[in-house]
C-alpha cells in the first residue's frame, strides 16, 4: 500500500478554512509500547470533526438530524508520547447530497505530523434513521469552507 503525499502544513495553518483544536495527551492514552495508542488517534480525529460539525454545520441543521460516520481512514506518520498536547486541523474536502467528507492532520507537541485522516459523514434523519439531503443553508455554509484535495 502506498502512502499519501505529505500535506503542506504551512499552507494548512495559513488557510482560514482549516479549523484547529487541541487535545491533551493523557497517560491512559498510552499502550504497552509506551506510545499513544491508535484508538486515541481516532478520538483526536473525532474531536476535530465534532468541533467542525458543531461550530460550522450545527447551527443550520434541523432539530431531529445528526451526522453519522460512514468511513474513517487514518494514516499513522509518527508516534505521540505522554505528556503533551496534540493539534488537529480539520477541513471539508468533499460535499455530496447527504454527505460531508473531512480531511485532517494531527500534529504532535513539536509540530511534527503524527497522522492524516479522511472521513465521510452522512446526515441522518433522527426519526427514519436514513440519510437525509443537506439543507440549502447547510450546503451553502459547507461549500464556503470546501478545500478540495
Amino acid at each position: 500500500m502506498s502512502r499519501s503525499p505529505e500535506p503542506d502544513l504551512a499552507a494548512l495553518q495559513a488557510d482560514s478554512r482549516v479549523l484547529w483544536n487541541e487535545d491533551v495527551l493523557r497517560f491512559c492514552d498510552t499502550d504497552a509500547n509506551g506510545h499513544v495508542n491508535n484508538a486515541a488517534f481516532a478520538m483526536f480525529c473525532e474531536s476535530g470533526r465534532v468541533n467542525a460539525l458543531t461550530s460550522v454545520l450545527g447551527p443550520t441543521l434541523g432539530p431531529d438530524t445528526f451526522f453519522a460516520i460512514a468511513r474513517l481512514v487514518i494514516e499513522y506518520r509518527a508516534e505521540l508520547h505522554y505528556p503533551g498536547r496534540v493539534r488537529c486541523g480539520t477541513w471539508i474536502s468533499r460535499v455530496g447530497s447527504s454527505s460531508v467528507s473531512f480531511s485532517q492532520v494531527l500534529l504532535g507537541p513539536d509540530g511534527r505530523l503524527a497522522a492524516t485522516s479522511d472521513a465521510v459523514t452522512v446526515l441522518m434523519d433522527g426519526e427514519s434513521r436514513r440519510p437525509k439531503p443537506l439543507p440549502a443553508a447547510t450546503r451553502t455554509d459547507v461549500e464556503a469552507l470546501l478545500r478540495p484535495e
